[in-house]
């Protein structure tokens, strides 16, 4: 999961940006590249055994419930009156091209997509930047991929929210029984706990 929210129209020169990640055994020496920044603030909550510490980055602590949802919910919740004019959300692996089933190390970023193009405030004025990379049919647990994520390189492939060449840009619906995700009887149950 990666989205970025603008707050407000802030002068350019006064922006205030903010990376949320959402942590649970990530390695995070990657974020180091990100700390120390002038107007850039990291916050990593963690639903971790332990507590990371990451030079220049705030770290709290969360009860291990409700996925990397629950954690950007909350830091919208207890943060609402201080929201940072622009606010990068993202799990907390290092961020890299594709998907794996079943690695827990994926960076999610499509083809033709970086992790900085997210922390470029108010792209051609939107309000937000969100790269839609997966698609799942509750309760049933099929799943369609967009194609950029599952290769480099196709020409047809973009930034934009969705692929310019529409449902071809996606595969056909699929099914994994060995998806992670079903592993504990049904996607509903994986992500009720």
């Amino acid at each position: 999961s990666l989205g970025s929210l603008g707050k407000c129209a802030a002068a350019a020169e006064s922006r205030k940006t903010e990376i949320v990640l959402a942590h649970h055994a990530e390695d995070l020496s990657w974020v180091s590249q990100y700390t120390g920044k002038d107007n850039l603030k990291v916050s990593i909550y963690s639903k971790g055994e332990e507590l990371p510490v990451v030079d220049g980055a705030s770290t709290m602590p969360l009860p291990n419930v409700g996925r990397e949802s629950h954690t950007f919910l909350h830091h919208i919740v207890q943060n609402y009156d201080e929201l940072a004019d622009w606010t990068l959300f993202s799990q907390a692996s290092a961020p890299s091209w594709g998907y794996l089933i079943g690695n827990s190390n994926n960076g999610h970023l499509n083809d033709k997509v970086s992790f900085d193009d997210y922390l470029q405030p108010f792209p051609n004025g939107r309000d937000s930047m969100f790269v839609m990379t997966a698609a799942s049919r509750f309760p049933e647990a099929a799943q369609a991929t967009r194609l950029g994520i599952m290769k480099k390189g196709l020409p047809e492939e973009s930034s934009h929210i969705c692929p310019k060449v529409g449902a071809d840009g996606w595969t056909d619906w699929w099914f994994s029984p060995d998806h992670p995700h079903l592993r504990s009887g049904n996607m509903l149950e994986f992500y009720h706990k």
